[in-house]
């Protein structure tokens, strides 16, 4: 079944096979100035909205149909290539905007044989991608 999918990377489950995302966290918030002014409280003027970001955790484990490394390695050129890709789930884009790579944190949860990653948890950072086409 499939769940969603960012770039090359689609998230699915299947008897065999799981390559999903848990801790799944979507934030945003409003653009402010802050003009200040003597003798008084500064005034706050309202700019616009500010791009929204997206964190999750994703589970790689050779037990579950993966192969860490290479699903690591990856989203690590989707992070260093910089390219803006859409972010679907439950079949609906997130936004109309695309999306980016921002960030890839790493914990290598069990080892292998000769250093071999049997499993990792990899938190993914995503942020909004505004000033390119519209979806």
């Amino acid at each position: 079944m499939l769940v969603g999918f960012m770039a090359g990377v689609p998230f699915m489950v299947s008897k065999a096979f799981v390559r999903t995302f848990d801790e799944y966290n979507r934030n945003s918030a409003g653009r402010w100035a802050k003009h200040e002014l003597l003798g008084q409280k500064p005034v706050l003027e309202f700019i616009g909205p500010d791009t929204e970001k997206i964190s999750f955790s994703m589970h790689l484990r050779t037990d579950q149909g993966i192969a860490p490394e290479m699903e690591l390695n990856k989203l690590r050129k989707l992070r260093d290539k910089g390219k803006a890709f859409p972010l679907v789930i439950g079949g609906r884009l997130i936004t109309q905007n695309l999306w980016v790579l921002e960030s890839l944190g790493e914990a290598v949860l069990y080892w292998g044989r000769a250093g071999s990653i049997l499993a990792i948890k990899v938190d993914v950072t995503l942020q909004e991608y505004v000033g390119g086409k519209k979806l």
